[in-house]
């Protein structure tokens, strides 16, 4: 004989005293508003501070884009892959082994960062530097110190361009201070502080490798306060006696304005034979308009006229 259950589930449900609907709406927005958190790997950095490193980094991207090309003599791209947050151990977990690293130091910033390319792209760089046409490795090795020295060269034209992009944030200077070839002898932090990690895509030539820029979080802490994503989209207001300044400061500059007939073509022998007092009879008719263009720049519409016996020409309507 099947037991029988003493309270069925409506039952059950029934002796229970329902939550106001008021209560249930509160547990279920506070239920919303959790967020997961790891303790072995938190976040410092906020999507929005994230957001303007990326911005910063694709900057710096379209930059060195346009300097190396004339720092190596050779077709060059820059593209942003990635920013991301990690710990310190995990990215030097990640680095190819042997890799090239330099240690960057900043007393402005009062600590350092690390700039790491790995064998694909630093290795065609020194053959390009030493006058090659930027051949890499058959195979991987670790760069001598005589080739860790041509790199800096390299890594020079990166810090230039590094700084400027950062001057709109904070002004710093530079210094390369240690150069590694295995990512375990590289110690900027501890192995479990909170790193920002900024990955690229190089191409110099027929080579294509892999750039990254390890920036420590604790010396991005002085800084990112300065972020604002307003001065990424739009300009601050221009007070109107700066606005009156510079009007004033311009309005002494000359600018070259031309005007231009309808173009005729001429033999060349009838060219070289032109002297002075000849007369070129071109296919522009009195009436016909004219363009107006100040340094080479077409701005105005006009016509042609004569004052005081010379020939000018009148503005008519602006372009």
């Amino acid at each position: 004989m099947p037991k029988e259950e003493l309270l069925t589930t409506e039952e059950m449900s029934a002796l229970l005293p329902e939550p106001p609907a008021d209560d249930a709406a509160k547990d279920r927005d506070r239920r919303q508003r959790i967020v997961p958190y790891n303790f072995r790997r938190p976040d410092r950095l906020s999507k929005e501070q994230v957001r303007s490193l990326y911005r910063l980094h694709d900057l710096f991207a379209h930059g060195l884009s346009s300097s190396l090309p004339l720092y190596l003599r050779a077709m060059s791209e820059v593209n942003l892959i990635s920013v991301e947050q990690q710990s310190y151990g995990d990215y030097l977990r990640g680095l190819s082994d042997p890799t090239t690293i330099f240690t960057v130091a900043s007393k402005s910033l009062r600590g350092a960062f690390a700039v790491e390319m790995n064998a694909a792209i630093a290795f065609p760089v020194i053959d390009r530097l030493l006058g090659g046409e930027g051949q890499g490795l058959i195979e991987p090795r670790s760069a001598t110190d005589l080739e860790l020295k041509v790199l800096e060269g390299f890594v020079a034209v990166v810090n230039d361009n590094y700084r400027e992009v950062w001057k709109a944030i904070v002004e710093f200077e530079t210094e390369i201070v240690g150069r590694e070839t295995d990512p375990q002898m590289l110690q900027i932090v501890a192995p479990n502080e909170i790193v920002a990690t900024v990955v690229y895509q190089v191409q110099i030539g027929d080579a294509t490798g892999l750039m990254s820029i390890c920036l420590p979080v604790g010396m991005l802490e002085t800084v990112v306060k300065n972020f604002n994503q307003s001065s990424y989209s739009q300009e601050s207001p221009t007070e109107p006696a700066a606005t009156y300044s510079l009007l004033k400061t311009i309005s002494v500059v000359r600018f070259p304005v031309t005007s231009d007939l309808e173009a005729v073509p001429v033999a060349v022998s009838d060219l070289m034979s032109l002297t002075v007092g000849d007369v070129v009879r071109t296919n522009h008719t009195v009436e016909r308009s004219v363009n107006i263009s100040v340094a080479d720049s077409v701005k105005f519409t006009g016509k042609l006229a004569a004052m005081e016996g010379k020939l000018v020409v009148q503005v008519t309507d602006p372009i």
